[in-house]
């Protein structure tokens, strides 16, 4: 069976490496700007390590392009050992020099010329090589994640969906967490605290978790909370994030935020999403 090789190759922020990525997610073994002095030894790598799928970035930044993408296809082609696969990515002048900008970062022929006298040597320089590829994207109306979704669909790559939520408690006391994507402080609801039978106690054990949630202040505070969380749970997994990070926090992480962050759990993972918890400063005395 063929080993299979994706050569990704292309305009300067076009969107190159976000391609990679989908690859390298996939389990690709992966190579970005690969130099032609490396080009047969990474085949005799693949062959010896009997890696079955790799993806490598060649463009513009290696010196001797040409001569460099012309060596790389004429030893793959006429190995039987490997199907090869050429993207070619594009992109118009207005958006590149807008994610030029955006990133602040200097396009490889520009150092001694303006941005788009850069790109416009490139675009003469890679013009015969777009014609060798078998897929060619423009990606000038595509959002990153919108592209993800095509390459992915066009090369039968179903990412794992790892996407998940963690769910934590915390103590205002103890310093504000620094992981957090979103911190809930539950600090105006009564705490169990100053009732001398619950003091010892956490928001595991029932006893203070139904004194939390049985009061009325928690009970309209829960319902708008629970619908928010749950509305930016989805809409952070529509945009392509493998987690999201949600801290609950009380005076002392040992009360109210646990009990908060319990129900929070167990109302998450009821809506089918991989939910974790952890409680920071359950077990800390100050």
């Amino acid at each position: 069976m063929k080993k299979e090789l994706v050569i990704i190759t292309g305009i300067s922020g076009a969107g190159k490496n976000t391609a990679l990525d989908v690859f390298e997610d996939f389990g690709y073994f992966c190579i970005d700007n690969i130099p032609s002095l490396l080009v047969a030894s990474f085949l005799k790598l693949l062959k010896e390590k009997g890696i079955e799928k790799a993806a490598v970035i060649i463009d513009i930044r290696s010196k001797n392009f040409n001569l460099e993408l012309n060596s790389l296809l004429q030893d793959i082609l006429k190995d039987d050992d490997f199907l090869v696969k050429i993207i070619y990515i594009d992109c118009c002048d207005e958006v590149l020099v807008n994610r030029f900008k955006e990133t602040r970062k200097n396009h490889p022929l520009s150092a001694t010329t303006s941005l788009l006298e850069g790109i416009k040597s490139e675009r003469e320089i890679m013009a015969p090589f777009k014609v060798f590829a078998n897929y060619v994207y423009d990606t000038s109306d595509y959002k990153a994640k919108d592209f993800v979704a095509k390459l992915s669909a066009d090369f039968l790559i179903k990412k794992e969906d790892r996407y998940h939520v963690s769910i934590s408690s915390f103590g205002y006391k103890y310093g504000m967490p620094i992981d957090a994507d979103n911190v809930i402080d539950v600090r105006f609801l009564n705490n169990p605290f100053y009732i001398e039978e619950l003091r010892e106690k956490t928001g595991l054990d029932d006893e203070v978790y139904n004194f939390v949630m049985s009061e009325d202040l928690t009970k309209d505070f829960y319902g708008k909370l629970k619908n928010l969380i749950l509305f930016l749970v989805d809409k952070y997994k529509y945009e392509g994030r493998d987690k999201v990070a949600i801290a609950i926090g009380c005076t002392g992480g040992r009360h109210r935020s646990v009990s908060i962050a319990r129900r929070l759990f167990a109302d998450i993972e009821a809506a089918g999403y991989k939910t974790y918890i952890s409680h920071r400063d359950i077990n800390k005395v100050k």
